[in-house]
């Protein structure tokens, strides 16, 4: 039963420096339950890849979300090293990890626009109080009053520098997800929202290495973010955006991606894959699974990777890259979790 038992079970984290009591279910993860009650647990990207939310298993038993052998050492590991963004306890928990001071700032927005990008993804405009400062990559959370806690949505437009007052989100519908099903409902224009960030390490690093992106629905709005921000920059970085979809209802933003990329100095190519559409359609375009187009890409090796999308095709995606030879340090992802991948309180 366990994680999928229909009773949640109820444990205590104790957190052996502080003596602080984190009360959680079986279902949460042990920092989303932190936050949550107030403290002022270490964190940035909150889908596993950034590490900053490590924390030493001192006593009990986990379940983990995802393999976290991907990011931590195995000296990390053997010293009893877990990511609490990916924990969910199976028994009541001793920790260690050190307290630090909340660092998000809250803004209040107001709806300004809702465009139907797909059939299941919403193109959010939200006009904030005062301007927001983040890096192409990152991410908010958002809720609206009586929300029993923030959802993360990645910034889908380009950072300024004078920093933003209006933001945009690309919010996907979950089936069972409050927040999106109140998005969903009907025309929000003029709803108030609360705004609170900006987090996440997922940004582009400085290089000359060749790029890759790859990403799957609305993982398409952290990866627009940032060919936006960088295209008119002097970056002169061939690149590769594999973007994966189901059928051509399911493609978006091709006209932002193009306007984007047009000012982008090195060669870049944009790669639609479609799984899921129908043999007889007058699709010309690739089709199958789009981590199965990583291994085509020429020198590979050489390549930065960016990856955002559900945690299935971010894990085959790794794959790929770690036996075509591209290095751990070369990869950077969001996991986009909802809670069809069981995460209460994720981007639903």
């Amino acid at each position: 039963m366990g994680l999928f038992s229909k009773t949640p079970k109820n444990f205590t984290v104790k957190i052996q420096s502080t003596g602080d009591e984190i009360h959680l279910d079986n279902k949460t993860t042990i920092l989303q339950a932190a936050l949550d009650q107030g403290l002022a647990y270490p964190h940035r990207c909150r889908v596993g890849s950034c590490t900053t939310c490590k924390t030493k298993l001192v006593d009990g038993k986990i379940k983990e979300l995802t393999d976290t052998a991907y990011v931590l050492s195995m000296e990390d590991i053997q010293d009893g090293a877990i990511l609490a963004c990916q924990s969910i306890p199976k028994c009541d928990l001793t920790i260690d990890v050190e307290l630090g001071e909340a660092e998000a700032e809250e803004f209040q927005g107001t709806i300004t626009r809702v465009d139907d990008l797909t059939h299941d993804i919403l193109g959010v405009t939200v006009a904030l109080d005062r301007s927001i400062y983040y890096t192409a990559g990152q991410y908010a959370d958002v809720s609206f009053p009586g929300l029993d806690r923030p959802r993360n949505y990645s910034f889908a437009a380009r950072s300024l520098p004078q920093g933003n007052r209006e933001i945009r989100f690309h919010i996907r519908k979950v089936p069972g997800g409050r927040f999106t099903e109140w998005m969903f409902e009907k025309d929000r224009v003029g709803e108030e929202l609360v705004v609170g960030g900006p987090f996440g390490e997922f940004q582009l690093k400085t290089s000359s290495n060749p790029l890759v992106f790859i990403a799957g629905g609305s993982g398409m709005a952290p990866i627009l973010s940032i060919l936006e921000s960088a295209g008119g920059e002097d970056l002169k970085r061939d690149a590769v955006y594999l973007f994966g979809a189901r059928t051509q209802a399911d493609l978006y933003a091709l006209d932002e991606i193009k306007n984007a990329t047009r000012k982008w100095q090195g060669q870049f190519e944009f790669i639609p894959v479609l799984s899921h559409e129908p043999e007889e359609s007058d699709w010309k375009g690739r089709r199958g699974l789009v981590t199965d187009l990583i291994s085509e890409i020429d020198s590979l090796s050489d390549h930065h990777a960016y990856l955002c999308g559900p945690p299935g095709m971010i894990d085959a995606a790794l794959e790929h890259l770690k036996s075509s030879g591209v290095s751990d340090a070369n990869i950077h992802f969001d996991r986009f979790t909802d809670s069809s991948h069981l995460l209460v309180g994720s981007s639903k």
